[in-house]
């Protein structure tokens, strides 16, 4: 609450303050409103004249070759017009031709003419309906109707875009490009060509580069090996079962029955519904009456192989061994025959690699060149096709152009100017003239205020001195001070009103009779 009460005492003290330097403000105003309405009061009327104009091109066949060639509307041109309008070039003929230039004695005055027209002349509109609307204001109104009806004219006359010359040009330039890129790509083909007949039978493969191919082959060899060290590994281990096994004796360690893959099944199981179940389980009791009966199977087989070995009558268990070692030594020779064929093809891939491997510092170097040569051509390719491209676009561009209408213009609204001016809007400039010489008014007795300060109470005095305020007295001759303050108090209220009774005659008189000079006049005597 303290700042508040702060803030708003130093508020006061500066109104205070103001108002103590009223008559700075007063005759600030005084000298700033007259001056102000008197320069609004002299500015010349202006006229403004406008044109509308509606530009009508040829679309019908736009949507049909929309895509196929490079622009077949008007649409690009029209635009092209409208921004190019106020260009240097056609303000120095429009000046010329609305007689201007006859105000003017030099070269530096003709030219201060053209910028004022490329200020002040606007062309506005949408590019997508094509109407566009031209206006000009000047104190004299034939003058600004003259300007907008050659600036209209210009408008219509000025076709800035692709000419039959141009287009000419285009297709000669597109002509002569497209037969040199032909050149350069039928050399392109030659040299390519023949390095395919020349390098080509050295490189590897033409399908991929040497990297690559190497990277595949050492690939290839590594397999090959794995492969060969895997079979190396089985052979050695039929190598063993074989010489574990007598062609003519035999041990039931040394022999695998038919019921031995089955047990182990069934071991397997067994041992799972262990984990899951127990002993006195239905599953767990009938695997194990199978197992038990596959052993007992396998057992009485072994029996009868041990009885046979020992010389009884039947003779089928050296027949079963000697089939068994055959079967061994059969497989035997397969990995053999296998891992001898690895061997061969390892040997091979070896010897690519070292080809390859080899031809390392001539591969890249006749690759780089083939790439280079591949690189040249494509490039020549694509833009050869796309100078075709182009051309036919044009070529279909320029017969579009020729089937189409021309660019119709049609007036929407003829260069007219209004009879009463179009401006300057002076109630609007008085008002501001007014705001601006009050507050240039407050601005200097605020100022004025703030270099010379008046005390007017006791807090002011405590708060820029040291010592303690213990009483205020009053003036000894306050009646005589009384008076002159209300003397002046009449002053500065007569005069304000005067400022602003003034300020009232002139709006009334601009808005009742506008510019009446007979009316200044009887004010002035």
């Amino acid at each position: 609450m303290r700042e508040i009460q702060q803030a708003l005492e130093l508020v006061s003290t500066y109104l205070q303050g103001i108002w103590l330097r009223r008559r700075y403000f007063i005759i600030t105003a005084w000298l700033v409103c007259p001056a102000g309405w008197l320069y609004v009061y002299k500015m010349p009327p202006t006229y403004q004249a406008n044109a509308r104009l509606y530009v009508e091109s040829s679309t019908f066949l736009e949507p049909i070759l929309r895509g196929l060639t490079i622009n077949t509307s008007q649409r690009d041109e029209i635009n092209l017009m409208a921004r190019t309008l106020l260009s240097r070039t056609n303000l120095q003929k429009i000046a010329r031709q609305a007689d201007l230039d006859l105000q003017t004695r030099t070269d530096k005055e003709f030219e201060l003419i053209i910028d004022k027209l490329q200020k002040e002349i606007k062309v506005s509109g949408t590019s997508r309906e094509n109407i566009y609307s031209i206006t000009y204001s000047n104190p004299q109104p034939q003058v600004a109707l003259k300007v907008v009806q050659e600036t209209l004219n210009t408008f219509m006359e000025n076709r800035i875009g692709s000419s039959r010359a141009d287009s000419q040009a285009a297709q000669e330039f597109l002509d002569r490009e497209i037969a040199d890129y032909e050149r350069r790509l039928a050399e392109a083909e030659h040299k390519l060509s023949e390095f395919k007949k020349q390098r080509m039978n050295i490189l590897p493969g033409s399908e991929s580069n040497y990297y690559s191919q190497l990277a595949a082959e050492q690939q290839r060899l590594e397999s090959a090996r794995l492969e060969l060290a895997e079979l190396e590994t089985r052979l050695a281990a039929a190598r063993g079962q074989l010489s574990g096994i007598n062609p003519a004796e035999g041990g039931s360690t040394s022999i695998t029955t038919q019921f031995d893959e089955r047990i182990r099944q069934l071991q397997s199981q067994l041992d799972t519904a262990l984990i899951r179940f127990t002993d006195n389980h239905p599953d767990v009791l009938e695997i194990r009456r199978l197992l038990d009966s596959l052993v007992k199977q396998r057992e009485d087989e072994l029996a009868a192989l041990a009885n046979a070995a020992s010389g009884s009558n039947n003779s089928g268990f050296v027949a079963t061994q000697n089939s068994l070692y055959h079967e061994l030594q059969l497989n035997v020779a397969r990995l053999e025959t296998e891992v001898a064929s690895n061997r061969v093809r390892v040997q091979a891939f070896a010897n690519r690699v070292r080809e390859l491997q080899g031809r390392m510092n001539l591969i890249p170097e006749i690759e780089a060149e083939f790439s280079g040569l591949n690189r040249d051509y494509n490039v020549t390719r694509s833009k050869y096709e796309a100078l075709l491209s182009r051309r036919e676009a044009s070529e279909l561009a320029r017969r579009a152009d020729a089937s189409e209408q021309d660019v119709q213009f049609r007036i929407i609204e003829p260069p007219r100017v209004p009879f009463e001016p179009s401006g300057p809007n002076r109630r609007l400039l008085y008002s501001m003239v007014l705001l601006i010489g009050l507050g240039a008014g407050v601005a200097i007795a605020f100022l004025r205020s703030l270099i010379s300060p008046v005390l007017s109470r006791a807090s002011q005095l405590t708060a820029i001195s040291d010592y303690p305020v213990f009483g205020v007295i009053s003036h000894t001759n306050k009646a005589k001070i009384l008076r002159q303050v209300r003397l002046h108090f009449v002053y500065f209220t007569a005069l304000t009103a005067s400022l602003l009774m003034f300020y009232l005659i002139l709006m009334s008189n601009d808005l009742i009779f506008g510019r009446s000079a007979e009316l200044l006049m009887r004010m002035v005597r």
